[in-house]
């Protein structure tokens, strides 16, 4: 379990980025190598896609960060109503076994955007507050949907307000011809905040800020989040009702503009949780006092009225979410779009909201709850609604499965698999377990088995005692039995460590062009 005083992902992210870290990362502060003579300049070769002609079908994919599964009807949601996306659903192919392979939000973007795997990664020191393993810009020679696209006669375009995507260095929107940035989100350095620190007994109550664990990172963290949330709520009831606004309003202007790609990614239901009042209403009617926005990355022992709104401004963010891709859908229902798009809902990964006593994500928390993701793809006329497909997918074979549906085949780096023999019946399974990993910590989930274990113990420097959940009798996961079978323990942890090995060769790359 991580150290007590590890209870903050603010504190975890300064503590990173001074070489500090303790648990999480692991990650010691890299000395600058010499430089090196320009003849010895090191670097890569970018190959630019073939041009290539498909079917010319749109392609239309929508992102929401932090989106549970079990949000779903389709995925036994029991509580959280998102009746726009329910619908969607039942017009689309759902893959029922769909997982993250790096993880968090800039991990998977990097396996999303180029159909890559990238286990093994590598730590590269980023100029921003988080340090983790995998989190960085794409490397040079690799080679995007978008580029793909536009080599093939797409016109692509990006709407994103995921503050990690826009930081100086990151360069997700290669390729795209139009892309537009939604700010505001979290500590996105968007508004500036005061130098003195704010009032924040509208946000917790002051017995929950003076917790020894949270009060010396906690409030720097809400200074800037208060900041921002004052001057984001001008333009919006919520940063994800902007970005929807903006979506509409491309696809209205530029829909003739065929083919195009728009790829559109919502932060929401990422954390800070903070919806909409007529959102939270439906799963707290009677809110009232502090608000609760942002919950704890450590153990934390959250009072009973902090638990209950945590997971009411959860279901509030999600359902919000729901109503604002429900525009955007709504909007290409009636531009016509649905007979010649192929378009996708998809969350990243998900969040504990309380089980174990926990909240959100981390290294140590990769069960369900974070790990099974949503994958929705509405293929043009709704053919083969509402089927379901099982087998293990994972974020890598998107890029390949979306270009397959236009007749377009991925450039040559993608390690993905197109996923239709799976929706054929062609195969019953394209892979018998898949493997993610956050941080230093990786987890290979099979049918009957979930477990993690440190992958790289010369770069964790916390303790982590190893879990194994049993995925048939446990469903929920809540009860760690790697005790009970250190059989079951020895097999696992050799499929990790074979999984990685298996990609030391190809996961590093070059951030440069070769020097000429």
């Amino acid at each position: 379990m991580p150290r007590k005083d590890d209870v903050s992902r603010r504190k975890f992210f300064r503590r990173a980025s001074a070489a500090t870290a303790a648990g999480l990362t692991g990650c010691s502060q890299p000395k600058a190598p010499p430089a090196a003579p320009a003849s010895d300049a090191s670097g890569s070769h970018w190959e630019a896609p073939p041009k290539q002609q498909g079917n010319n079908l749109n392609l239309i994919v929508l992102v929401s960060d932090t989106f549970r599964a079990d949000n779903l009807e389709c995925y036994g949601s029991k509580w959280i109503e998102c009746s726009n996306l329910n619908k969607f659903a039942k017009e689309s192919i759902i893959f029922e076994d769909a997982y993250p392979e790096g993880m968090p939000t800039i991990p998977i973007r990097r396996t999303l955007y180029t159909g890559r795997r990238i286990l093994p990664y590598y730590y590269y020191r980023q100029h921003e507050p988080v340090q983790l393993p995998g989190w960085h810009e794409l490397y040079n020679e690799d080679v995007t949907l978008s580029e793909t696209l536009l080599a093939a006669g797409y016109s692509p375009a990006l709407i994103a307000d995921v503050p990690h995507m826009q930081r100086p260095g990151k360069n997700f929107h290669r390729g795209f011809r139009y892309y537009e940035w939604i700010r505001g989100h979290e500590n996105d350095y968007y508004a500036m905040a005061p130098r003195v620190t704010q009032d924040f007994s509208d946000l917790f109550p002051a017995s929950y800020l003076e917790l020894p664990q949270l009060k010396n990172s906690l409030p720097h963290f809400l200074n800037q989040y208060k900041a921002n949330f004052l001057r984001a709520r001008k333009d919006g009831e919520a940063i994800v009702a902007v970005t929807a606004a903006k979506a509409v309003d491309w696809l209205k202007t530029y829909h003739k503009e065929k083919p195009f790609y728009m790829q559109v990614e919502a932060f929401d239901p990422h954390e800070p949780w903070d919806p909409p009042m007529r959102f939270l209403k439906k799963y707290m009617p009677d809110a009232k006092g502090p608000t609760w926005p942002e919950p704890p990355y450590g153990n934390i022992q959250v009072p009973e009225e902090g638990v209950k709104r945590f997971r009411a401004n959860y279901a509030g963010e999600a359902a919000c979410v729901d109503f604002w891709f429900g525009k955007i859908l709504d909007t290409v229902r009636d531009l016509g779009l649905l007979e010649n798009s192929v378009v996708v809902f998809m969350g990243d990964h998900g969040a504990l909201l309380g089980e174990q006593g926990q909240f959100v994500k981390g290294p140590e928390r990769m069960r369900t709850q974070v790990t099974h993701i949503p994958l929705l793809i509405r293929l043009p006329g709704g053919e083969q609604a509402g089927k379901r497909v099982k087998g293990f997918v994972q974020i890598p074979d998107i890029m390949p499965t979306l270009l397959g549906r236009l007749n377009l085949k991925p450039p040559p780096r993608v390690t993905g698999q197109d996923l239709w023999p799976l929706v054929s019946g062609e195969t019953r399974s394209i892979r018998d377990y898949v493997v993610h990993a956050y941080g230093w910590i990786a987890a290979v989930r099979t049918r009957e088995w979930n477990f993690s274990m440190v992958w790289r113990k010369d770069k964790y420097q916390g303790s982590y005692a190893p879990q194994l959940y049993d995925t048939q009798k446990d469903r929920e996961e809540l009860t760690n039995v790697a005790d009970k079978h250190p059989d079951v323990v020895k097999q696992l942890s050799a499929k990790i460590e074979e999984y990685m090995a298996s990609g030391e060769t190809i996961t590093r790359g070059s951030f440069h062009e070769r020097a000429g």
